[in-house]
């Protein structure tokens, strides 16, 4: 049958996720914010002086296999004032894809930070996607959320489960497009939004990745 979805079990891992600790962001987001300050001096109240200094890291971060001239390149296509001038996350995303050598990895990981850790243009926070990285998967797998004919896959890498181009027929893979639709689905039946998801990184990468922690997580019962 392949890969496939399980919206119910969905919902209730979201509902054990401790999605509104620290203020009603999440741990990752505060994590996320405690660190850039701590390291870089960026807060809610500066982060649009620092649009482009947030983009550069992130694209070096998560670059993968891209060569140095590669990254730089997409560095430079970056303009701050242009990104601060857009009306919509849709206008936001469709100028990251643009740009050379960033694809929805990057551009959605950019936006996670920017918006939903710190509050800039709040009003796409309802629109972010989920950045789909190997913690976030990994949790989904672990969970039972995303399983083959009831059968967890053994492998957990994003690029072996999730087929992330829009443009192709996703076959043995599940489609990055539908699981997004997913999470917004459940996300919206508990009266939050999708990047409320975000929350499996910070489980999978802090708990369910270790095991002497696998017993603390709070999707313990789900594993």
């Amino acid at each position: 049958m392949g890969l496939e979805i399980d919206e119910e079990r969905l919902g209730a891992v979201l509902e054990a996720l401790p999605t509104d600790d620290n203020g009603g962001v999440g741990r990752h987001a505060h994590y996320t914010r405690q660190k850039y300050e701590t390291i870089y001096g960026i807060t809610p109240e500066t982060i649009a002086d620092h649009l482009g200094t947030i983009f550069s890291i992130t694209i070096r971060q998560r670059a993968g296999p891209q060569s140095i001239e590669q990254v730089e390149t997409s560095r430079s296509a970056f303009d701050a004032e242009t990104f601060q001038s857009l009306d919509s996350h849709a206008d936001a995303y469709d100028y990251l894809t643009d740009i050379e050598g960033v694809g929805p990895k990057i551009a959605n990981e950019y936006l996670r930070k920017v918006v939903h850790a710190f509050g800039f243009k709040q009003a796409w926070c309802g629109d972010l996607y989920v950045p789909l990285d190997q913690h976030v998967v990994a949790a989904l797998v672990e969970t039972g959320c995303i399983h083959d004919d009831g059968v967890r896959p053994e492998k957990t890498k994003p690029s072996a489960l999730l087929n992330l181009n829009p443009e192709s027929t996703p076959r043995t893979r599940l489609s990055a497009s539908s699981l997004q639709a997913a999470f917004k689905r459940v996300a919206e039946t508990q009266g939050t939004d999708r990047i409320a998801f975000d929350e499996l990184w910070s489980e999978n990468k802090f708990f369910l990745s270790i095991p002497e922690f696998r017993e603390e997580s709070c999707l313990k019962t789900f594993l």
